[in-house]
């Protein structure tokens, strides 16, 4: 916890939006590269990675952020404790408890990128097994509490809300809702909580394979430019609306990429809410369709695998939490690590391990088994 961090600098945007609340202007109302905010502690904005974009950290995470003010340690400290906390609900009684609280608390993931990096998807982890956890106990408006205030600490948890709902009920989505819209509308007050969450999604990629190729595809096949053609026919066929003008920048590779990857999480997600049974199981492959689906993989991402991967013992995705710290070399690439290099190294034997599991659940799918 003592080291400066040193692989990320999300934690100075933390600090910063602690610091923006504490002078009582809400963090989503301006970047830290607007003139309004020059004089609050120019030093720290200076080490705010991209400064122009308006803060994407959902409510709950600003509150922590806040309540920390300027305290870096304090920080990492409060998400090392979450760490603590997912480590005390993992050794639950029965067998595999012990296991997979062990692998977790000895796993260099979370100690690299909570205790080292000070990253908070720990505590938003934390909450989400909180909420399965008080689920499986049948209290269910705490459980939808946790849920809600996971998704407001980082949105990742919010796929598993179609597997939760299922599980849990009309009592889970009332507390769940209630809590969500008493916290959005509070943080709301004066700017939109979404703040820069629409840049981020636009613009982020990394350690993605299954993104650079839909781009390439998207190139291949000229998509983007047919789709521009038929949107210029149809526009002048409709007397050019002035609304049309705003759509154009959107034709191009990298957004068609990204929509085609939305189109298939979304079946994907209603496929694992109707067939997998489990609320474990079925948080677990909806993260896993969510991370593996987006434009970014970080290391830290896989956080919110790791306890899941624990407790079912899953050797690909176990495989990918130690593979995937790999992907820091993308960033200083050398001849002796290329990028493709690191590319085979993170996802062949992933993929490779995910197989025997991909043919199992399809052929209970062609079957039309009912899933765990």
């Amino acid at each position: 916890m003592p080291r400066s961090p040193d692989l990320s600098d999300d934690i100075h945007r933390y600090v910063w939006d602690g610091k923006v609340a504490r002078a009582a202007v809400s963090p989503y109302a301006f970047a830290p590269a607007d003139p309004v905010m020059a004089r609050l502690d120019p030093e720290l904005r200076s080490r705010v990675a991209h400064p122009e974009i308006r803060t994407v950290y959902p409510p709950v995470a600003q509150a922590v952020f806040r309540s920390f003010g300027g305290s870096r340690m304090g920080l990492k400290a409060f998400f090392s404790a979450a760490d603590v906390a997912i480590v005390a609900m993992l050794w639950r009684p029965g067998p595999g408890g012990a296991f997979a609280a062990a692998l977790y608390a000895f796993h260099p993931l979370p100690v690299t990128e909570t205790a080292g990096q000070g990253h908070l998807d720990s505590l938003g982890v934390a909450l989400l097994v909180a909420s399965l956890t008080w689920l499986a106990r049948q209290r269910r408006a705490a459980a939808g509490v946790a849920f809600a205030a996971s998704v407001l600490t980082k949105y990742v948890s919010v796929a598993a809300l179609p597997v939760l709902l299922r599980n849990g009920r009309t009592r889970f989505l009332a507390a769940a809702g209630l809590f969500s819209a008493l916290v959005w509308t509070i943080a709301g007050r004066g700017a939109s909580p979404l703040g820069g969450f629409s840049e981020f999604a636009m613009r982020w990629d990394s350690n993605s394979v299954l993104y650079p190729a839909v781009v390439r595809l998207m190139d291949w096949s000229d998509l983007p430019s047919r789709a521009k053609g038929l949107f210029i026919a149809w526009k002048a066929g409709h007397g050019h609306p002035p609304w049309t003008q705003d759509v154009f920048p959107f034709f191009y590779s990298a957004f068609f990429a990204r929509i085609a990857l939305a189109l298939l999480l979304v079946p994907a997600l209603a496929w694992i809410t109707w067939r997998v049974r489990d609320p474990i199981d079925g948080t677990f492959a909806a993260l896993a369709a969510l991370l593996l689906l987006s434009p970014t993989l970080h290391p830290w991402y896989l956080l919110w695998l790791l306890p899941f991967a624990a407790m079912r013992r899953n050797p690909a995705f176990l495989y990918l939490s130690w593979a995937v710290s790999l992907s820091y070399a993308l960033m200083y690439p050398t001849p002796l690590l290329p990028r493709p290099a690191v590319y085979a190294i993170e996802y062949v034997p992933f993929v490779l391990l995910l197989l025997p599991g991909m043919r199992r659940l399809g052929a209970r799918f062609l079957r039309a088994e009912p899933a765990r």
